[in-house]
């Protein structure tokens, strides 16, 4: 399972330049953990940060003209750091598995002559073989406006006569990855585009939330988060002991709540039950209900 270790956002909105993890240059540093949970006051940048990993899918999907539209961004003078300019830029470094040497992606966005964003910059690459941790990866996909060169074929990367192609994209809209990573002779490129293809990104939103779904347990939050009772229920079912720890610990850290259950409802759903020591408090997903 592929697993981001580190990822950087400069000039995107509030994130000005802020590093998450470990970088290609940075190994001094702890890499990212399969759960990272971001905290902070409002205003501080989270849900940013998140919408930059919602912006590279996008991007890949339908360009960075129309990423930068999609979602309320408001266009790229509005995602571009205020009072700022310099070029947008993402840095992401992962690994296809534990064991595999990481990669790093590097995209860089600008304004072309007449205001349109535009790919200014796209880059994949990779240490060789036996390579030292401290020498430069070698980049197997460099494309600047998109013209550039990429290495075409598993292998061909790895040894002395390695095997470079011209690129020249129709259209610098448009990511390289989403052209070179749907070709064959691009085995690299194309495991890249896969692992962002399968992003998962939900954007929750409270006032979602708190709609109240029909029954029923649903594996996965949708884009919205308005099925959050709905998984909630499936949780319970599916990983019954595991939930429940987690219940546990929420009342550890609320004063005065001593235990967290649940209870079903005669239409299906599934309540959370409160208790403190004179006081029973049932949270549904839109509501809650107080008794003694």
């Amino acid at each position: 399972m592929a697993i981001i270790e580190g990822f950087r956002v400069q000039n995107y909105r509030s994130l000005k330049d802020i590093t998450l993890g470990r970088l290609w240059n940075q190994q001094n540093k702890k890499p990212l953990t399969p759960l990272v949970a971001v905290i902070g006051k409002n205003g501080v940048g989270k849900s940013t940060l998140f919408d930059a990993f919602g912006f590279l899918a996008d991007a890949l999907r339908v360009g960075v003209e129309e990423a930068c539209d999609l979602k309320q961004r408001g266009g790229f003078y509005r995602l571009r750091s205020f009072g700022n300019n310099e070029s947008i830029r993402f840095e992401v470094y992962y690994r296809e598995s534990p064991n595999e040497r990481p990669i790093t992606y590097e995209l860089s966005i600008a304004p072309d002559s007449k205001g349109r964003p535009f790919v200014e910059e796209e880059r994949l690459r990779q240490r060789r073989k036996g390579q030292k941790q401290t020498g430069q990866p070698y980049s197997f996909l460099n494309l600047r406006g998109g013209k550039g060169e990429a290495w075409a074929g598993e292998e061909s990367f790895e040894g002395e006569n390695a095997s470079r192609v011209p690129v020249e994209l129709t259209d610098s809209r448009k990511l390289g990855i989403a052209t070179l990573g749907a070709l064959k002779e691009h085995p690299r490129i194309a495991k890249f585009r896969s692992f962002l293809e399968n992003w998962y990104l939900s954007y929750f939103t409270p006032d979602a939330a708190r709609s109240l779904p029909m029954a029923g347990p649903q594996k996965h939050l949708n884009i919205h988060g308005d099925n959050l009772g709905n998984v909630v229920q499936f949780m319970e079912r599916d990983h019954k002991e595991k939930f429940q720890s987690i219940l546990d610990r929420i009342a550890r850290k609320i004063p005065g709540i001593f235990k967290i259950d649940t209870k079903k409802t005669e239409d299906g759903r599934l309540l959370l039950r409160f208790n403190d020591r004179d006081l029973m408090i049932l949270f549904l997903p839109s509501k809650c209900q107080m008794g003694p």
